[in-house]
Parts: structure tokens; C-alpha cells; sequence
């Protein structure tokens, strides 16, 4: 463990690597419009020869899969709570998942739910009275 802020030492070499990488391909990617800037930066940060012969960088679509999402969940038409869910979940997760968040609780409770509307990626409705 970090003693600085409780995460594994795997973890902590992982945000440096991906810290790293982030750096290397802004300073790749800077390069044509700030060439001098770039070639300094590239020098600080351990690359071999110059920015400018350097590969361009290239974006892996993996990275870009979400495994989770954050939706927001309205009570009446009023945000009441946010739900973290499976990116992939069927409506009937999200919709159970919606009406057991604490905060959703609290505004529903004694009260009788008339729908609940599920838009998928977006947001979730629940019409209560």
C-alpha cells in the first residue's frame, strides 16, 4: 500500500504509466504548432530523438468502451438521485436498481409509483403520487 493515499502500489504504477503516456502523446501531438516547446517537453520526458520523427500517435477503441454509466434518476420531473450502472444492463436492472437508491427511497416512500420510464444511456423517470 501507498502510505500517502491507501491505494496498491499496482495502482500507483499504473496512474504513472498512464500519466507518462498521456504526456508523450500530448507532446506528440503539440509538436507541429509548437515545435520548439515540444522538443523540450520530449526531451524532459525521456524520448528518443526528436518529437518531430517521432510516430504519431494511435487511438485504441477498446479505450473508449464504457463498462459502467452514471444515470441520473427524476422523481416527479425532479432530479432526486444517480445510479452507477452496467453500460449493457436491461431496462428491469436499471428500473430495480433506480427504485433502491437511498435517495429515490426517501421520495417515493408512502407513495404510489404510476410508471417508470427507462431511457437507455440517458436518465430514468418515475412518476409517483
Amino acid at each position: 500500500m501507498n502510505k500517502q493515499d491507501g491505494a496498491p502500489a499496482n495502482s500507483v504504477k499504473a496512474e504513472a504509466f498512464a500519466q507518462a503516456e498521456a504526456l508523450a502523446a500530448l507532446t506528440r501531438l503539440v509538436a507541429p504548432f509548437t515545435p520548439h516547446l515540444a522538443e523540450e517537453c520530449w526531451e524532459a520526458l525521456g524520448g528518443e530523438g526528436l518529437v518531430c520523427d517521432a510516430p504519431w500517435p494511435k487511438a485504441d477503441p477498446a479505450l473508449l468502451v464504457k463498462d459502467a454509466i452514471v444515470l441520473g434518476v427524476q422523481v416527479n420531473g425532479k432530479r432526486r438521485g444517480e445510479i452507477k450502472i452496467a453500460a449493457d444492463a436491461p431496462n428491469e436492472t436499471v428500473e430495480q436498481a433506480a427504485l433502491s437508491d437511498e435517495a429515490v427511497k426517501r421520495h417515493i416512500d408512502g407513495k404510489t409509483i404510476r410508471k417508470v420510464v427507462v431511457v437507455p444511456g440517458r436518465i430514468v423517470n418515475i412518476v409517483a403520487n
